[in-house]
């Protein structure tokens, strides 16, 4: 291959990845104005431990791949917290909490429930009682054959007897790839 080829690659895979930064970016709505502290962020969602109010397209939901998401619903503070990394075919422990005023407040009849855009299965689970009021469930997700990693969870419950609501995004690790099983030598 000449350095000529080699230019020409590279400057196609530049324009194609600056195509698809530049799609999903747009996917993800338009930028919120720096916040106090300074920091930027999408309309609607957060990540860490901000606040979300309305989630609309799915770039607008909490992410909670890297961090706790929450979300504001009714006056209530909805919370769901991950073991991290989520990986794969691994047991995952969930935890759910709603908060008003600062302090936790009962999620009745708490339910979080997984799905991606393709169906892949009855992935719903009943929250357990927990320490400081934390409700949680021991979750397996599976991976996806086409590759995609990207699933939605759905938390939902009563709060003082009102139905709340609502819905986070997660990158699903693949699972760590398991070693080799070493070489037998052969028989003699």
């Amino acid at each position: 291959m000449t350095r000529r080829e080699t230019l020409l690659g590279l400057l196609v895979l530049a324009a194609v990845l600056g195509g698809v930064l530049w799609a999903r970016g747009r996917g993800r709505g338009e930028r919120a104005p720096a916040a106090p502290g300074g920091v930027a962020g999408t309309a609607g969602a957060t990540g860490a431990t901000g606040a979300a109010t309305a989630a609309g397209p799915e770039g607008a939901l909490p992410d909670v791949t890297l961090a706790d998401g929450s979300v504001e619903v009714g006056g209530v503070r909805l919370v769901l917290s991950a073991e991290r990394p989520i990986l794969a075919f691994s047991k995952v422990r969930w935890r759910a909490r709603a908060e008003s005023g600062g302090a936790p407040v009962a999620l009745e009849d708490g339910r979080l429930s997984f799905e991606m855009t393709m169906p892949m299965g009855d992935h719903r689970y009943a929250l357990l009682p927990g320490a400081g009021g934390w409700q949680e469930a021991e979750v397996v997700l599976p991976m996806c054959r086409s590759g995609s990693r990207t699933w939605f969870a759905t938390l939902e419950g009563k709060v003082g007897g009102k139905p709340v609501s609502s819905r986070f995004r997660l990158e699903l690790s693949p699972p760590p790839e398991e070693p080799a099983p070493a070489a037998t030598p052969a028989a003699r």
